[in-house]
């Protein structure tokens, strides 16, 4: 009777495994491998029903019997498939893991030379910008121990603060370029706003900019990433693709933050490798994205302008 018992019980263990295993097909996305697994467990259910049978009605051993070892072999063949297919899936998760691997050391690649590449302009700020001028105070502070006349010592006294003056905006103008206070004060569209007004526009472009994130705040490093990007966007349609107008949607969808960046310039080829020569190259630019989890899409093509799209989700 205990014997009986346990065949039933083993039956309905068997049932419930395949049905658990038949429920979760939708979720590893109706894969063939896990089709044939929950094939073979509900087989193995059938088998232990024909077993349970054989006990029941032992007249119909010999048939039972039969449809178990066959059922056996069905079971083997198709575990053996599956075995199969899941070794090719290791073998493509393998292949994964590795394309991953040297994304990610291109990704650190560029965010490093993109970093070097800052670091040389803000050097090349110092000495062409902040260095002649600290120079022409000292000769200044210098000729006034010279023996001179009153007048000539206010001169020289009169020049050293103007010098000065110019020195303290240089440097002022420096750490704006490094870390602008518009933007950590008051946010990314106004510091993109910002940035626009003060470029030194000639012919007349029109850069038109809309957006819903007026007091809307978000990680430093989503805010600054997109600050730089937006700017290198518009020097290079300006400087590089003599772009007559240019287009800037930045909007804050559910958790989505996206922007539409369209130019009328003269476009390129995204195929030939020339345009990574020029600011800071549209590589770096998916790179910085990529580090944020983000996306990027370039649509452009010689004389049809250019249009970017860019998508992070906001944590």
């Amino acid at each position: 009777m205990l014997i009986k018992i346990a065949l039933i019980l083993s039956v309905i263990l068997q049932f419930l495994a395949a049905f658990i295993a038949l429920t979760l097909v939708k979720r590893t996305k109706t894969n063939i491998a896990w089709w044939l697994i929950s094939t073979g467990f509900l087989l193995m259910a059938f088998r232990r029903l024909f077993e349970v049978l054989t006990v029941f009605d032992s007249s119909s051993r010999l048939l039972t019997g039969m449809l178990s070892s066959w059922t056996g072999v069905f079971i083997s063949v198709i575990m053996l498939t599956s075995l199969l297919f899941i070794k090719r899936i290791f073998n493509i998760q393998k292949q994964v893991d590795e394309l991953r691997k040297q994304n990610e050391v291109k990704i650190m690649a560029a965010i490093i030379e993109t970093e070097e590449k800052e670091r040389q302009n803000f050097a090349k700020e110092l000495h062409d910008g902040l260095g002649p001028l600290l120079s022409s105070v000292k000769m200044a502070i210098s000729a006034s121990t010279v023996n001179t006349s009153a007048e000539e010592s206010k001169k020289i006294i009169l020049n050293a603060e103007r010098l000065i003056d110019e020195s303290i905006n240089s440097l002022k103008e420096i750490s704006n370029k490094l870390s602008p206070h518009i933007l950590n004060n008051f946010g990314l569209l106004k510091a993109i706003k910002s940035f626009v007004a003060k470029l030194p526009l000639q012919g007349q472009p029109k850069i038109n900019i809309r957006g819903n994130i007026e007091n809307r705040r978000f990680s430093y490093a989503i805010e600054v990433v997109m600050y730089r990007i937006i700017g290198e966007l518009i020097v290079n349609s300006l400087k590089h693709a003599h772009a007559r107008n240019i287009h800037i949607d930045l909007y804050l969808e559910g958790q989505n933050l996206k922007l539409k960046f369209i130019d009328d310039g003269i476009g390129f080829d995204l195929n030939k490798p020339e345009f990574e020569q020029k600011g800071m190259g549209y590589s770096n630019i998916l790179s910085r994205i990529r580090s944020l989890n983000g996306t990027v899409l370039f649509f452009t093509s010689p004389g049809e302008g250019l249009k970017v799209e860019i998508e992070i989700t906001i944590q």
